[in-house]
């Protein structure tokens, strides 16, 4: 795949249209008219200005194209960090073992939307929406910065879900405010959904947290997970006769990651979260596990099938997480999920 770097396009809008653009992306529910941003928020303002966004913009996407093309992580220095960073490595160095980069994933350089912060401390983050992707959907984007001489570095990202409509954030001039882990302004913390979703996606139906989120046929990363699980299933069925054993998935908050959420202008939140998913399936002695799919091809080269197969996923999800009070359910907006590793060692336990 040939990757080509353009200036990042605001989707061809002015600034003013930018801002006002979020004033049509309204999630279901919300109010017609939402409160304004407490009037802190508002005399503080953003600490990014348009201009000086899309110079970082522009700065990621020469990043991210080079390393692309050159198939080298080593050319996201400076520029990606976090998630990102851990999945754009895998990719590339999966890039290079079958020398093509179609499985890369890709980042339109051009914007139809930017969420600044009103943070005054570090580390600061800000949020964008791309065009739409190929497949018809576009990317949530989270961009940190560290300290007031680094880089704003891309963090991580995910496909919003087809036909989603996002939450309305507070004006781009006036930003919005970004919430600690533990903010109880919410019907759950940001760190407490984030646990709750993983046990979500692990446990399926049987979950305890169930009835907090929308139900398991609208959210298409646990629709996902249900399909796999099925096919994977039906080769290691007992009553087929040829593969017989054990499949389970498992899911984490990732360690040592930390958790972002921006405020909407319902009062509610936009949690971003890095997720470590693991797929484990075993066979009966003497059985051979293959793994599907050209980034396990390529994962597990070296490596002979035996009656087990581990396979890592790094995976990236963003929630709508009602205010306090609220009645309405936490809703998926998008999610990421990349396969990072794979072993045919039995695992250990």
């Amino acid at each position: 795949m040939t990757t080509t770097t353009r200036r990042p396009r605001l989707a061809r809008r002015s600034a003013l249209a930018v801002a006002l653009l979020a004033a049509s992306l309204v999630l279901t529910g919300c109010a017609e008219e939402p409160p304004s941003p407490s009037p802190e928020a508002a005399a503080e303002g953003p600490t990014l200005t348009l201009d000086g966004y899309a110079r970082i913009l522009e700065q990621v996407n020469e990043a991210l194209a080079a390393a692309t093309e050159a198939k080298d992580p080593a050319q996201l220095e400076g520029r990606v960090t976090g998630p990102a960073l851990y999945v754009r490595t895998s990719q590339l160095t999966v890039a290079q073992t079958l020398g093509h980069t179609d499985l890369v994933t890709f980042l339109p350089p051009e914007y139809q939307q930017l969420m600044v912060s009103t943070q005054t401390e570090w580390p600061r983050t800000a949020f964008a929406i791309t065009e739409p992707t190929d497949v018809g959907t576009p990317r949530l984007i989270l961009l940190t910065q560290d300290s007031p001489r680094a880089p704003y570095k891309l963090w991580g990202w995910v496909q919003l879900r087809p036909g989603i409509q996002m939450p309305q954030f507070a004006d781009i001039k006036l930003g919005s405010e970004i919430l600690a882990a533990d903010d109880a302004s919410l019907v759950i913390t940001p760190q407490d959904v984030v646990g709750q979703y993983a046990d979500l996606l692990t446990h399926g139906d049987q979950s305890a947290f169930v009835d907090a989120f929308e139900p398991a046929d609208e959210d298409p990363f646990r629709s996902l997970i249900r399909l796999t699980t099925e096919k994977q299933v039906e080769r290691l069925d007992p009553n087929n006769q040829q593969i017989q054993g054990t499949y389970t998935w498992s899911f984490t908050p990732s360690a040592n990651t930390p958790i972002k959420a921006i405020r909407t202008a319902d009062g509610g939140a936009v949690v971003m979260a890095a997720l470590s998913g693991t797929e484990t399936m075993g066979a009966v002695q003497g059985a051979r596990i293959e793994g599907s799919g050209a980034t396990a091809g390529a994962l597990l080269q070296g490596q002979d099938p035996t009656n087990h197969l581990v396979q890592g996923f790094s995976d990236m999800v963003a929630l709508f997480v009602p205010p306090a009070g609220s009645d309405q359910p936490v809703m998926l907006l998008g999610y990421s999920h990349v396969q990072t590793s794979a072993s045919t060692a039995a695992p250990e336990g």
